[in-house]
Parts: C-alpha cells; structure tokens; sequence
C-alpha cells in the first residue's frame, strides 16, 4: 500500500473509532435520560442541556468526533483518486 494512502486510512480507522466511542457515551446518557423521565424525552426530539452540562458536552463531543470522521474519508478519497490518476 502506498504510504500516503496508508496514512490517510490510518487517520480514517483513528477518526471511526473516536466517532464510535463518543457516539457510544452520548447514546448511553441519553437512554438514562430517558429513563428517569420518560415522558419528558421523546425519540425525536431530546434536550441537550444547559451549556457546560456533561449531556451538551457528550452531544459536543460526538459532533466533533462526526465531524472528524467526515473530513477523514474525504482525505481518504482524495488520496484514492490522487494515487489512481498517478498510475
């Protein structure tokens, strides 16, 4: 593999990993969330809290992450097409 692509995947792997963990922190307060106050939460439609809560900072975190995640695969795909239009 060539060692532009290499890195780029390994900064892609990096990226998911972050992504699901923080996707998996924010999913898990959110269900204990619900469970306190069931009729208060609905599927769509959640509170995020108050700013500086742990709920807006998992929720921030999990953006972050997201968004890691996207320009991740887009240097990844540019990498791909790079290599492809070299050969």
């Amino acid at each position: 593999m060539h060692p532009d692509l290499k890195t780029c995947r390994r900064l892609f792997v990096q990226a998911s990993q972050s992504y699901t963990a923080a996707d998996f922190a924010w999913r898990k307060a959110l269900s204990h969330a619900r469970a306190l106050v069931p009729g208060a939460v609905s599927r769509k439609v959640s509170t995020i809290g108050a700013p500086g809560s742990r709920m807006r900072r998992l929720y921030e975190a999990r953006d972050k992450a997201l968004h890691r995640l996207q320009v991740a695969h887009l240097k990844l795909d540019v990498a791909r097409t790079r290599l492809a239009d070299q050969t």
